[in-house]
Formats: C-alpha cells, structure tokens, sequence
C-alpha cells in the first residue's frame, strides 16, 4: 500500500514517480556521477522539471543546485566543482540533496553514515528529524546498532534475506538483536530447539 492504495513497484521509475528514493550503500558507484559537478547530480532527478521540451533553465537550474548546496551546508568550492572533488561526507549530502529536491517521500538510507566524519552524521541526523518533521518516512539499513537505537521507532531484524524478529520503540535488546541477526537457533541436546 502507498497513500492507502495498492500500487506495484516493478521498476526505479514506478519507485520515482511514487516518490520515493534511495540513498544506496555505495554512493560512489550507485548515487553519484563522480564525473559530472555537483549542480548537476543534485538537480538529475527534476531536469524534465526545470525544463521545457529540450531546453534546460538555467537560471532554475542553478537556483535548484544553490539551494540544496546551502541547506544542506554542502562544502564545494562552486556547483560546477566535480562530485569525486568532494569528501565522502559531502557527496552523501549531494545523494541526499538531490532527493529533496525530487520531493521524495519515502527515503530508503542504505549505511548512511558510514565513512563520514562525526560532524557530518550528526548533520545527516539533524536532517533525518527534518524529514520527520515533514511528513517524510525513513527506511534505515544500518549494521551500527547504536545508531539504530537512538533512530529508529521500530526495528526490523533480518538474517539471510528474511524477516526474523520485530522490536518496538525503544524495548530492544543488545544481545537479543545480534542473536537474531548473526545465529542459526541452535539444537539443545535431545532434539530440542
């Protein structure tokens, strides 16, 4: 179900046109352009918005880029700087950014805050709660449990590709969760599990 009706997501397209995005693990091979600047990955999922047949704004163009740069404190020396430029930190910001500037609303965060400085993750953090805040809806892929606890409301607990356990707000167990995650159940003596 998406907005109490029943749709199907056969493609990345049908998951766009929903409204909803996904900031991948990888963002270096799966989210960014690395050759191409900064502007230009932000705004790739609304050209056909900033457009009119073949011709690109480019006044829209650049006052889409400006903004995301500055809400989301991008550091870039200029929009026309390339993507593989920046750091990892900066250019999760640019897979996040160009989201937003979609409209998104569902964000799927695939290890979002992996290989980014504490800084940064508390930047990512403060927008996840802005995205709330707004109506949006959150899907975090996270293996750091700590970041899970403080983020999430409910915890879904997955081992091999299949759903294993579900923990509510804030009643999850350290050991419970990792045991559920990482081990087979285990055969007590006599055949019992």
């Amino acid at each position: 179900l998406w907005e109490g009706k029943a749709v199907q997501v056969n493609s990345e397209h049908d998951a766009i046109r929903l409204g909803m995005a996904l900031a991948p693990e990888s963002r270096r091979d799966q989210g960014l352009c690395l050759n191409l600047p900064v502007g230009l990955n932000l705004n790739l999922p609304i050209y056909k918005r900033i457009s009119s047949n073949l011709l690109i704004s480019s006044a829209q163009e650049k006052t889409e880029a400006d903004r995301q740069i500055a809400n989301l404190r991008i550091k870039t020396p200029t929009r026309n700087a390339l993507a593989s430029s920046l750091s990892g930190g900066n250019q999760q910001k640019i897979v996040i950014g160009k989201w937003l500037a979609h409209g998104a609303k569902l964000f799927i965060f695939d290890e979002p805050t992996v290989g980014v400085d504490v800084g940064t993750k508390a930047e990512i953090y403060r927008l996840f709660s802005a995205l709330l805040s707004n109506g949006a809806g959150i899907i975090l892929i996270s293996s750091y449990l700590p970041e899970v606890y403080e983020l999430a409301d409910t915890l879904h607990v997955f081992r091999r590709g299949k759903l294993v356990a579900t923990h509510g707000f804030r009643t999850a167990d350290h050991e419970e969760i990792l045991t559920q995650a990482l081990a087979e159940k285990q055969e007590k003596p006599g055949g019992q599990i």
